[in-house]
């Protein structure tokens, strides 16, 4: 948890010293259980994609969740684990800093999207969607979501990750006509 606060604060740009000194332990302690800062951010990341990867699960295992549901509840779903994100330079520097790092972070995100889009498919196949391009939506996912993560878009418009992702999922599935009476 105190790696990730420090995370949280100063972006992988923390070093085990900051560590080391929230925990008030030395840093040869924190070096008996990960042998570089990389494993530890490495450890961090993991945890993240556990905690979404089960949520989701829930989700798509969930019987009683309509198709409906099921879309715009996936597309909220963001880290609970540690609490709230605030530091959104975060994957910015993890591509600068720590590139095997931000791979994995990009591999679960492509996982994430097949997934999801895979379910989009099955829901027009079973007439519960309409007919779409995939392919366009699947751009208009992932460029929508890079840019809902920028942290100069969060905090101009004073919106957390969380705010935007419903934000997002709401227009995506609900488009931009108004709700019929």
């Amino acid at each position: 948890m105190a790696a990730f606060e420090e995370m949280n604060v100063r972006g992988v740009k923390f070093t085990m010293s900051d560590l080391a000194k929230r925990l008030n332990v030395s840093k040869t302690s924190l070096y008996e259980h990960f042998s570089s800062k990389s494993e530890l951010v490495q450890n961090i990341l993991i945890t993240v994609i556990q905690d979404i990867q089960e949520q989701e699960e829930a989700i798509y295992n969930n019987s009683e969740l309509t198709f409906a549901e099921k879309i715009p509840t996936l597309l909220k779903v963001a880290p609970t684990v540690f609490g709230p994100i605030n530091n959104y330079r975060l994957q910015d520097d993890l591509q600068l800093y720590y590139p095997k790092e931000f791979r994995i972070v990009e591999k679960f995100k492509e996982e994430r999207q097949e997934r999801f889009l895979f379910l989009i498919v099955q829901g027009i196949e079973n007439n519960a969607i309409r007919p779409i391009n995939t392919k366009v939506l699947r751009q208009l996912i992932v460029s929508t979501t890079n840019d809902l993560f920028s942290y100069h878009f969060l905090s101009a418009s004073n919106m957390t990750a969380p705010d935007a992702l419903a934000a997002m999922s709401d227009i995506i599935v609900n488009g931009l006509l108004p709700r019929k009476a």
